[in-house]
């Protein structure tokens, strides 16, 4: 039974780049992480976000990956920035009207931005263990309903 259930795990983190346990264990520590960063944490709600910039010079080319945490409510968004270990952060970023802040969405990408910063990202429903780009993001599954929720909201734009 134990080579079946390890089996299972070695398929899921595969194809939907993450385990059970890793992806309890992430979503858990993205939501500690907001709220050691955030007063009243808990109001907001958590999506997991990744960026890759990828730069073409003429004789090398860079790819630059992002992880974020991206806590949403009624009227605010807080971008903070992690490893894909979420083992490090940065400082939470707060996006509101009363810092001329905006959201939009543009082909499956989600801005937000203000007057001294903009930031544009992707909520990913998953990443593929098997890609490339697997190894630098959060080990986490998202549904589907997640990320529209998400994406609907940035459509609408603060109120």
């Amino acid at each position: 039974m134990e080579i079946i259930m390890a089996l299972m795990d070695l398929f899921k983190k595969a194809f939907m780049g993450a385990t059970d346990e890793e992806n309890r264990k992430n979503k858990a520590r993205m939501r500690e992480i907001f709220n050691s960063s955030v007063a009243n944490g808990d109001d907001y709600k958590l999506i997991y976000c990744h960026m890759e910039n990828c730069t073409n010079a003429v004789i090398v080319k860079v790819t630059r990956h992002s992880n974020f945490i991206v806590g949403y409510k009624e009227g605010e968004v807080v971008v903070i920035p992690v490893n894909a270990e979420l083992t490090e952060y940065g400082d939470a970023m707060v996006f509101n009207k009363a810092n001329e802040s905006f959201t939009k969405t543009s082909l499956g990408f989600c801005f937000v931005g203000n007057p001294e910063v903009s930031l544009q990202f992707v909520p990913m429903t998953y990443e593929p263990g098997i890609t490339a780009g697997a190894r630098h993001s959060v080990s986490i599954t998202q549904s589907s309903a997640e990320v529209a929720e998400f994406k609907n909201f940035f459509k609408k734009g603060l109120q």
